[in-house]
């Protein structure tokens, strides 16, 4: 990751999700594409003609909303059937 850091070459990685259950908050990142669901609120933006995240584009892209909450959901089935790792695998 370091030469990604450092701008040096592209980063592998194309998807990401992530989950806070202390803020009830979740998002996916796929591609270009940003989805996220805070304080329930949803938000749906391209990041590569939006990078501050200042147009919703929910409405006006419902089939994208759509394939962004159904990656979440795979990604957090596969999350949620993966053993523990780290200090609470044994709990």
């Amino acid at each position: 990751m370091l030469p990604v850091r450092k701008g040096e070459a592209e980063s592998p990685r194309t998807t990401m999700f992530w989950e806070r259950l202390q803020t009830e908050s979740q998002g996916a990142r796929v591609g270009d594409w940003k989805w996220t669901m805070m304080d329930g609120k949803e938000g749906l933006f391209h990041l590569a003609e939006d990078i501050g995240e200042e147009n919703d584009l929910s409405e006006s892209h419902p089939e994208k909303l759509k394939e962004m909450r159904e990656a979440f959901a795979v990604w957090k089935a596969e999350m949620d059937a993966a053993e523990p790792r780290g200090p609470f695998k044994d709990f």
